[in-house]
């Protein structure tokens, strides 16, 4: 970088003393793990849901079965499993400390009720990774700013509720905050030579993996490239490039081995705009429920099948469909399936470019929620949901007491960050800066229509370094008013 940080450092603060907060950092992590463990491995009062892992966690860890049961048969551990719509990694970490452990996944003879027990040595180890990229992470900005700046950047990244919950839990957060941070670490290496940025995008193509999310973050890391070296950013880009199109490319070679169609964009990107926010476009612009919207949709789809004379298992009742995707379990092969989704997928932006007003304010009120920090997230996910409590956590008491007290904790955090943009522009690190800001603004542009303030946590891990440099500055003006 052009113009590091000149200030002297404070001599109380030292490396040492930071590894020590990341330990602590990492003991606290598994002391919440094992809380989390004796209270909530458990069933719900049907004896049969487990109270941590559900939803999408269910479908990673079932997922997971598969990989480990097609392994034992002799099968490539790349090569087993089942097609999977989304995020394939998190359940291949999952087998691999299946098969590692001896942990069995399910209860003998069931493919659905979860084993009890023998999950806490998975999140001691997924909260170890991100610990340890910590320590990466330090060596690499103690090079750039002061070590009392380095110093509140950790405890921010060790400890600040929205991010420390999901080590916790087995969401893909954890393991994904760990990869975000080895790229940050290899990016303010500022380096253009051709291994170090291939390997940037290797890592961003194992990202992707992670989370779908991290399918265009090259995108902002290239706009960066071409402002930190200019004429020299085609190398740095192009090794970038290769490195992330190699893994998406592997991505590709699996679905085709699965499905004979080449692909690797996750079909829950084909849907998921349409679900969670095009359905509720067109409900607001007819002024009608989502219910009602939806079996509008439903005779459409109904529609678009017999157009496309599309062939269907036997059992499927065509005229009493309600389901929008009911359909999809009696369709006879992947690329009828894949058909559907690519029709989802235009029908999704259809209703939003036809609907530019409301579009615009749906997508507005969305993206304030979506900011909003949540450090309660996993612990109500638990206890409340996990347990199945009615009425459903978003319309309880406990998440109306809560909504004050999340906005305010969100506007401090926002305050000393305020202080923390300041301080770059008072160095003149423009190109940290740009960084750090394209990184926050890729997952609001890209997920804030979603209005979940889960999808937000990864910008969390780039607000860590405007709420360390923040504080300092803050607390270093009284100092100077003094002198």
């Amino acid at each position: 970088m052009n113009n590091y940080f000149s200030y002297k450092d404070n001599s109380y603060f030292t490396l040492k003393k930071i590894f020590v907060l990341i330990f602590l950092g990492w003991i606290f992590s598994i002391a919440l793990s094992s809380y989390y463990i004796i209270k909530y491995d458990k069933y719900t009062d049907n004896g049969y849901t487990h109270v941590m892992l559900k939803d999408e966690t269910w479908r990673i860890w079932h997922q997971a079965t598969k990989i480990v049961e097609d392994v034992k048969k002799g099968k490539n551990f790349f090569l087993a499993g089942d097609i999977t719509f989304t995020k394939p990694l998190p359940e291949r970490i999952v087998a691999i400390y299946s098969l590692l452990s001896g942990h069995k996944i399910f209860e003998e003879g069931t493919q659905y009720k979860i084993n009890l027990g023998g999950k806490l040595p998975f999140l001691i180890i997924q909260s170890l990774a991100y610990y340890l990229a910590l320590v990466y992470l330090v060596l690499k900005i103690s090079k750039i700013f002061p070590i009392e700046n380095c110093f509140y950047i950790v405890f921010f990244l060790a400890f600040e509720h929205t991010i420390f919950q999901y080590h916790s839990s087995f969401w893909s957060e954890s393991f994904y905050f760990t990869l975000q941070i080895f790229i940050l670490g290899l990016l303010f290496n500022n380096s253009y030579k051709i291994s170090d940025n291939l390997f940037v995008g290797i890592l961003v193509g194992i990202l992707f993996l992670q989370r779908s999310a991290g399918i265009f973050y090259l995108v902002p890391i290239i706009i960066y490239f071409i402002f930190s070296f200019r004429s020299k950013s085609i190398k740095p880009i192009v090794a970038s490039i290769i490195g992330y199109t190699l893994i998406v490319f592997l991505l590709g070679i699996y679905n085709y081995k699965k499905t004979d169609i080449f692909y690797f964009f996750p079909s829950e990107g084909k849907r998921d705009v349409y679900f969670y926010f095009s359905i509720p476009v067109l409900a607001q612009k007819e002024k009608i429920s989502e219910a009602e919207i939806r079996k509008k949709e439903v005779q459409r789809i109904r529609k678009w099948l017999k157009d496309n004379n599309i062939e269907l298992k036997d059992g499927f009742d065509l005229a009493n469909m309600t389901n929008i995707l009911g359909f999809m379990s009696f369709v006879k092969d992947e690329k009828t399936k894949a058909k559907f989704y690519d029709y989802i997928n235009k029908r999704q932006y259809k209703i939003i470019f036809e609907n530019p007003l409301t579009t615009t304010k749906l997508a507005m009120k969305k993206i304030f929620h979506f900011v909003v920090l949540d450090p309660t997230h996993n612990y109500y996910y638990n206890e409340h949901r996990g347990q199945n409590k009615k009425p459903i956590f978003i319309n309880s008491k406990a998440h109306k007491k809560w909504i004050p007290y999340r906005i305010i904790y969100t506007l401090l955090i926002y305050f000393v960050c305020f202080f923390g943009l300041i301080y770059f522009f008072k160095q003149k690190n423009y190109q940290l800066l740009l960084l750090l800001l394209l990184s926050i603004f890729y997952y609001v542009i890209l997920l804030g229509w979603m209005g979940m303030t889960r999808l937000y946590v990864p910008s969390v891990i780039y607000l860590s370094f405007f709420f360390g440099n923040g504080l300092v500055l803050l607390m270093n003006l009284p100092k100077r008013k003094t002198t």
